[in-house]
């Protein structure tokens, strides 16, 4: 029974998922993340059942955390998935603004720089901005901790240590790489790798992710 119980919650959460194009999009977040806390899964067991990204899926649930209202104002637009990180991180003023300037936009322009310039243009610098701006030991730090505490795929801590590089030879991190590192950072948050109360003398290092990403 038990087995039973275990597989029909993870369908369902593939159903939910896999419902995108049939419902409307703050239904279908809502619905998808209600399903994932559901199925028990991790992050990481989820994202290979439904064969997509750890950091899409986690966009979906940072999305579900948006005030109801928030969330409403997405209802009759499909926005790309590279920008659903910037609209999960932003105030409402910034989603109206994030909404209305997708809505305006040219198809020849990139979703996710139209998104982050409204954004920017009435909170001042956006999430994927403050990562940017993150120290090289940041990343390699967040890297030491997702081994530590086993999260995060290979790849996931690959591209943390490459962007302590990168960043430490003084390039900054490409749109993608922002989106990406967003995605990883937070997954060690939600797994209370990241946190303020760290036990782990690093709270300095702890506290300059979560301000990046916008926590309390």
């Amino acid at each position: 029974m038990t087995k039973d119980t275990n597989s029909d919650k993870f369908t369902n959460l593939v159903v939910a998922w896999n419902e995108y194009d049939s419902m409307q999009f703050n239904d279908w977040v809502l619905q998808v993340s209600e399903s994932y806390f559901l199925s028990g899964l991790t992050l990481k067991m989820a994202s290979n059942f439904l064969n997509c990204q750890p950091a899409e899926l986690q966009a979906v649930l940072n999305l579900a955390m948006l005030e109801d209202e928030s969330l409403a104002l997405l209802a009759r637009l499909k926005p790309p998935s590279t920008t659903w990180f910037s609209l999960a991180a932003a105030s409402t003023d910034g989603l109206k603004a994030a909404i209305q300037a997708l809505m305006e936009t040219k198809d020849h322009k990139s979703p996710f720089l139209v998104v982050e310039s409204a954004i920017r243009d009435v909170e001042g610098p956006t999430v994927f901005e403050r990562i940017a701006g993150l120290s090289s030991e940041v990343f390699g730090h967040a890297s030491k901790k997702a081994q530590t505490y086993g999260l995060l795929t290979d790849k996931g801590i690959k591209a943390l240590k490459g962007w302590q590089t990168r960043v430490k030879s003084g390039k900054t991190l490409t749109p993608a790489q922002m989106s990406y590192a967003d995605g990883l950072l937070r997954e060690l948050v939600t797994n209370g790798a990241i946190k303020r109360e760290t036990q782990d003398g690093d709270k300095e290092l702890c506290d300059e992710i979560l301000d990046a990403l916008g926590y309390e």
